[in-house]
């Protein structure tokens, strides 16, 4: 018996076969009464392990919204033979709503010991009254859903709505939520929103000359796809060398002005950080490259 290098690449059953990352891989004894190591992918969707040589175990793979076949039994043998595992994961596809008047919020919860939070109660109320939907008369009432064995749960709620929510757990936070005119929305997202994206017109990177001056229109993008504006509050803007350019908010756009050659960059940042996401990208699209000739 040795201890052998053992990896697993697992990526997604499209055709395009991406790496999964962050997809917890955990190696049990055959019979699954002993456990081994754990491990998490990285952006490669590669987790490495040592492992004794000469044994069968068996592996079981996790990472939420993503389904997999478990466990898996594999053979480490002993060099020079290659212990590589190409493990693939079936991305569970967001449901789409029928109706063109509905959006499907959908997503996941967990307890604060990680597990799915199974047979959590979410309380939703309407805030619009009275409503006509195609003719129909909306009732106002609580809606309640529970969330499944997997701590999964979706519901379809009228879209452009606005209803007050009450989570089993967040008791004493009642959020308040806008459904987007969209086929689906993230319900997590939806309850605890943060700015998720900047996008320019013109668009990123940009080059203007000394002296010069740059119109931007920024369109600043909530997670739950609310859009907000530049002057909202949400956002903190900077510039990194401000004796390359100088930026000056006037809502809705953004003007740059070239003092210097050189190069620099224009930042945003959220301005509230009460809301926690890990892990958390940030804001996509920023930040924004400048480049100032002379």
């Amino acid at each position: 018996m040795s201890y052998e290098s053992v990896d697993f690449f697992i990526a997604d059953t499209t055709p395009q076969k991406l790496p999964i990352a962050g997809v917890t891989v955990k190696i049990l004894s055959q019979n699954g009464a002993i456990i081994f190591d754990q491990k998490t992918t990285n952006t490669s969707g590669q987790a490495a392990f040592m492992l004794p040589s000469d044994a069968t175990y068996q592996a079981r793979f996790y990472k939420q919204g993503v389904s997999f076949s478990i466990p898996q039994y594999f053979e480490v043998l002993a060099s020079p033979s290659t212990n590589a595992f190409n493990i693939a994961g079936t991305l569970v596809a967001p449901p789409v709503s029928l109706d063109s008047r509905l959006c499907v919020a959908y997503g996941f919860f967990r307890t604060v010991t990680g597990a799915p939070a199974e047979c959590t109660q979410i309380h939703i109320v309407s805030i619009f009254d009275p409503l006509l939907l195609d003719g129909a008369a909306v009732t106002t009432e609580r809606v309640i859903v529970t969330t499944d064995k997997n701590g999964y749960v979706q519901v379809p709620l009228i879209r452009n709505g606005k209803y007050t929510v009450t989570v089993a757990g967040f008791e004493n936070i009642q959020r308040v939520i806008t459904v987007p005119d969209a086929f689906n929305v993230s319900l997590p997202d939806l309850l605890f929103p943060v700015v998720g994206s900047i996008t320019f017109d013109p668009a990123a990177p940009f080059t203007l000359a000394v002296g010069q001056e740059l119109t931007l229109s920024p369109l600043v993008v909530a997670t739950d796809g609310e859009e907000l504006g530049v002057s909202s509050g949400d956002v903190i803007w900077s510039m990194d060398d401000q004796a390359v350019a100088a930026f000056y908010l006037e809502p809705p756009i953004i003007r740059i002005r070239g003092i210097s050659p050189g190069t620099t960059q224009l930042r945003a940042v959220r301005a509230n950080n009460s809301i926690i996401r890990y892990p958390d990208p940030g804001i996509l699209g920023v930040p924004a490259s400048i480049t100032v000739t002379p």
